[in-house]
């Protein structure tokens, strides 16, 4: 009989750390039972030398989708499947389906380079507008470096295997750790420890902030493993399972900004440092037509707002005014074109303003304030010698370049005030409107 006859899928679940719960499971491929390409290294290999790659791929690709249909119990959780860059042009079993039937998360190999690979490129584009997400599998080996994430602009990175390993002594890989993770939140992408196979490992990669992870200490890879009908917290260890006390809370200078601007007249929204969405006031839901528990919770550049620039380029996968202003720690202005509710698109005159916790210094996340853009008024500009810290002062209200109200002061937890934001006299602001010639 055909080995490719003879597949069968273990799926292994995904946690999401802070909230304890699967964020979805991965599709592992094992050959034939007790025979020579049981496992996946020789079942690969022996595909490669039988010039079967094509057809082994596409038959993992078609198993792992069939096997999930009709068992995948929650629509919130993913299928992670691998694909082999290689054969990108050819189409994907899921494209066949209703959309949206299984939400998937494409996992996309370090094996060789993509950026002159402009058939995965498109096909990258196609997963994404369909609403998967696209994630950069094994990071730490192979060929993927800061050229293939800007490529690709994933929506996850995966660390191999290699950078977790005995993580919990070794501070070099540490180091490294921590330094992607300081990049992936300045790029709104969700950072995922692979291969955690002690408790040791586990409470490090949360330690240094992995979003999610993945590893026999959490799940064994198991041909029965999808809890068809069940919670998603069923199939999540009980030591995966933070206490409700230990889980991460919203900063508080983010709190404040939420509850301040709530009845605020300037439509108004918070992310966080990932650009999750912490807080969005009443004067964006009648702007917009989104109400509040539609946005919140979720990350900017996975909403339904969808941000464009004149030219119609995503500004989520590109130059996103909310990450510009975290990671310069200045204020951003710019015009935005946005979707409505009710599918029409509004254009926007947009002011971001990075939020600063007052103790550390450290950017926290932003606040974006907008209003419909009136072409009669002007064009924004960039100012030179825009200031480029937190400045330190008194509480108070100042007007910002788009004469909206800054909001004052964070809470300092010593005792004292300063700044949550870059602030400066109103005639000596960042940006400017300037009226047209």
């Amino acid at each position: 009989m055909d080995a490719l006859d003879q597949l069968w899928v273990a799926w292994q679940p995904i946690v999401d750390i802070a909230a304890g719960t699967v964020l979805g499971y991965e599709a592992l491929i094992r050959g034939p039972d007790d025979g020579p390409l049981a496992m996946p290294a020789a079942l690969f290999a022996w595909a490669e030398a039988a010039g079967r790659a094509a057809n082994l791929d596409a038959a993992c690709k078609r198993l792992a989708y069939e096997t999930a249909q009709g068992r995948w119990a929650d629509p919130a959780q993913r299928l992670f499947l691998n694909v082999d860059t290689r054969w990108a042009s050819l189409p994907d079993p899921w494209e066949q389906g209703r959309p949206g039937e299984i939400p998937l998360a494409v996992e996309v190999s370090e094996a060789r380079s993509v950026l002159e690979d402009d058939v995965l490129l498109a096909a990258v584009a196609r997963w994404r507008q369909a609403g998967h997400l696209v994630v950069i599998d094994d990071y730490g080996t192979g060929y993927a470096g800061p050229g293939e994430v800007l490529a690709l602009q994933p929506d996850i990175i995966k660390l191999d295997r290699i950078l977790i390993a005995g993580i919990d002594h070794d501070v070099q890989k540490q180091s490294l750790v921590r330094a992607i993770r300081g990049w992936t939140d300045d790029m709104g992408i969700g950072l995922l420890a692979e291969g955690v196979e002690t408790a040791e490992e586990w409470a490090s990669v949360r330690r240094l902030g992995c979003d999610y992870a993945q590893g026999f200490y959490l799940g064994r890879p198991e041909a029965a493993r999808l809890p068809a009908g069940a919670t998603p917290r069923a199939a999540v260890p009980a030591r995966a399972r933070p206490p409700e006390a230990s889980r991460p809370a919203i900063h508080p200078v983010l709190a404040w900004y939420g509850r301040a601007l709530a009845e605020a007249p300037i439509p108004s929204y918070v992310v966080d440092r990932r650009r999750g969405m912490v807080a969005w006031n009443r004067a964006a839901e009648e702007l917009l037509g989104y109400p509040a528990d539609q946005l919140v919770g979720q990350q900017c550049m996975q909403s339904p707002l969808d941000h464009r620039n004149a030219a119609g380029r995503l500004l989520c996968r590109g130059f996103c005014p909310l990450v510009h202003s975290m990671a310069e720690q200045t204020a951003h202005a710019a015009v935005v074109s946005v979707a409505r509710a009710d599918g029409t698109r509004e254009t926007l005159e947009v002011w971001v303003t990075p939020l600063v916790d007052g103790a550390s210094g450290r950017v926290v996340g932003a606040l974006e304030q907008f209003r419909p853009w009136r072409a009669d008024v002007g064009a924004l500009q960039d100012r030179a010698g825009a200031p480029s810290a937190a400045a330190e002062g008194p509480a108070a209200t100042r007007p910002t370049a788009l004469g909206m109200a800054q909001p004052p002061v964070s809470p300092d937890p010593h005792g004292s005030q300063r700044d949550a934001v870059a602030a400066g006299d109103p005639e000596e602001t960042w940006l400017r409107v300037v009226a047209p010639s």
